[in-house]
């Protein structure tokens, strides 16, 4: 077996796309199909489906899919062992988190585990959707409050992300807000119509009270729903790291303290063999010695 077919097919397994496959390989797509048909006829059987637009691996491609997967990660930890003996020469690490965790919090509290390891460059990429990124080794591993059931993934938890409603004190006089019930007449700021974003809100209040939170607000924000609260438009829901600050200074006050909302999980998540890296496993160990605290949650 050809190395460069196995690397075009590694490629094309991940992405599940020969026109995603041949621009991360600097290639035309018809390159990727030769490649592919070469591949094929050497081991003299099919390692692919096209079903529609979609690629579905066989069962001789899952298998060779899983051996590619140690041969190229070993080819790039070996690279990056040798990269020591260079002058000058820094190994680099994609990191992925949701885009207020990564733009309020990770950037903050990074710089001392770059001080400290000075041959490791850092690139971040913020999305709520980091699943895919993962998958496809666009990242080399991701932060994330949402859970990721996917096999070889290493969970590793950080901490418990706290959520808290918010409002101006001034909105809060004039409405006459003093419980749940108050909701009904008054606009709630969500990520989404349908209130998936307010579920840990939810689950802590009694179910005939659910029904109150129906005037919704589509703010696909963090931030925006913030100011939102802080504007007077409607009460939000946000992560408490988010608005310490405002907190702390009373721009923002939390309307029904009593209430207990859900908290969600952060965790690291990252493929096995990954985490075999030097780098990988450095930064791993530095965000796990972090206290919660540092990171404004509970």
């Amino acid at each position: 077996m050809d190395l460069y077919h196995l690397k075009t097919f590694f490629f094309l397994a991940k992405v599940k796309s020969f026109t995603k496959a041949a621009s991360l390989l600097f290639v035309t797509q018809s390159a990727v199909s030769h490649s592919i048909k070469k591949l094929e006829a050497s081991v003299d059987t099919p390692l692919l489906q096209r079903k529609g637009k979609t690629i579905v691996l066989t069962d001789a491609g899952l298998t060779l899919f899983a051996s590619c997967e140690k041969i190229f990660y070993e080819i790039e930890r070996a690279d990056q062992d040798i990269a020591r003996f260079k002058r000058e020469t820094k190994v680099r690490i994609r990191i992925g988190s949701p885009v207020e965790f990564g733009t309020s919090i990770l950037i903050k509290h990074i710089k001392a585990f770059l001080d400290a390891h000075p041959d490791i460059r850092l690139d971040f990429f913020f999305s709520h959707h980091l699943e895919t990124p993962l998958v496809q080794d666009e990242v080399d591993l991701i932060i994330d409050c949402k859970d990721h059931l996917l096999p070889n993934l290493i969970k590793t938890y950080l901490f418990q992300e706290q959520y808290i409603t918010i409002a101006a004190p001034a909105f809060v006089k004039e409405h006459k807000i003093r419980s749940v019930e108050d909701l009904e007449r008054i606009n709630i700021l969500s990520n989404d119509k349908h209130l998936e974003w307010w579920q840990n809100f939810i689950t802590a209040i009694p179910e005939k009270k659910r029904s109150h939170l129906k005037n919704v607000v589509q703010i696909n924000h963090v931030r925006g729903i913030i100011n939102g609260a802080i504007a007077g438009l409607g009460i939000g829901f946000v992560p408490k790291y988010t608005v310490l600050r405002e907190l702390a200074e009373q721009i923002l006050i939390d309307p029904f303290p009593l209430i207990k909302p859900g908290a969600d999980h952060f965790n690291i998540f990252i493929k096995r063999e990954k985490l075999e890296f030097k780098k990988n496993k450095a930064l791993v160990d530095y965000l796990c010695l972090l206290k919660p605290s540092e990171f404004g949650v509970d």
